[in-house]
């Protein structure tokens, strides 16, 4: 069985089972061929914008036999698939804004995907606004760490209704917040040691000092510190 690490494993976790799967920025191929290998999922197909991704993700599928089962293509974003072809899309280890960017630039083809596995290397705030404010529910959150780096992986769904988040819930997550995983005072306390960084770069202008933007921070901060206070 192809073995993958910690991250990916948290990914493929929140992967539902389905007769087809697509991953975007596949890189190796590794999580299309793990879903496939592990029953959960019948048809993979992994797509990247560079060639050399797409031949690593070819010759993982050789070694693993998967050649009637994982479909390799060649494409920016989700301009590989076809409209109501795959049913859960993974989007992982990308920027958060360039997570937007990918479903932004292809809104005919996210209207028929029901689930997204998205695991973003920053700017995770940005995406569960977006996710919101385009009517998706965020469903599941995990939190997971390799290479000495925790990562947030969350999983969204289509919504009738835009879902509310509070400021606080944008920024840590509101599943998360919700089940305070194993993780959770080592994310919060990071998270406080940020803010804190941010707000002392910020008080060298007094523009910025007076700007909404230090007083959202600061109040964020108030937050999480009091979070870490009863966790202690």
């Amino acid at each position: 069985m192809l073995r993958i690490g910690e991250r990916l494993q948290t990914v493929t976790s929140m992967v539902p089972a389905c007769g087809t799967m697509a991953d975007i920025g596949t890189d190796h191929g590794y999580v299309p061929a793990w879903l496939v290998l592990a029953g959960k999922c019948r048809r993979a197909i992994a797509s990247d914008i560079a060639e050399g991704p797409c031949q690593a993700a070819a010759e993982t599928r050789n070694k693993y036999n998967l050649s009637g089962a994982m479909v390799i293509r060649n494409a920016s974003g989700l301009q590989g698939l076809q409209a109501g072809e795959a049913e859960a899309v993974v989007i992982a280890g990308m920027g958060g804004a360039t997570i937007i960017d990918i479903l932004e630039e292809a809104p005919d083809i996210v209207a028929t995907i029901g689930t997204f596995v998205l695991q973003p290397m920053n700017a995770a705030s940005a995406l569960r606004r977006w996710l919101a404010q385009h009517r998706y529910r965020i469903t599941e959150e995990a939190l997971c760490k390799e290479n000495d780096h925790i990562y947030v992986v969350l999983k969204a769904v289509h919504a009738e209704e835009i879902q509310e988040l509070s400021p606080l819930e944008a920024e840590l997550g509101p599943c998360i917040i919700k089940a305070k995983p194993v993780l959770w005072q080592e994310y919060i306390k990071g998270k406080a040691d940020h803010y804190r960084r941010l707000l002392r770069q910020m008080e060298a202008s007094a523009a910025a000092v007076n700007s909404d933007k230090f007083k959202n921070l600061k109040n964020l901060l108030g937050q999480v510190d009091g979070l870490i206070n009863k966790s202690v």
